[in-house]
């Protein structure tokens, strides 16, 4: 009986599992409202920027995110939804930057 009730609880944390590992949902819409309308007045051609810039960014993270390290896709997604909407802009930077310093280790010296 015990190995069935394992048996189901694995079952079901798979779909959750699986989840965790999708790029992460942002309201891209309201971070380039909010980007837009920074200072107070609106700015059309900045929200448009905006929204193709996310795109981009998204697009560019979308293939290869199941690839990345948990602790890089856990770490960016926090850096990244902080404050609010969330940006595949800053997503997409953070990831860059983590893997490059991931590949390039600094050392330190007593000399």
């Amino acid at each position: 009986m015990k190995r069935l009730i394992l048996a189901v609880a694995a079952a079901l944390a798979l779909p959750a599992m699986a989840h965790a590992q999708d790029i992460p949902r942002y309201d891209v819409e309201d971070h380039c409202e909010q980007v837009a309308g920074f200072g107070g007045s609106f700015s059309n051609s900045t929200y448009n920027g905006c929204i193709q810039m996310e795109q981009s960014a998204y697009n560019g993270l979308r293939d290869q995110w199941q690839q990345l390290p948990a602790s890089i896709r856990q770490h960016c997604n926090d850096v990244a939804s902080f404050g609010g909407a969330g940006s595949y802009s800053t997503l997409q930077g953070c990831v860059q930057m983590e893997v490059s310093a991931g590949e390039n280790r600094d050392s330190f010296s007593f000399d």
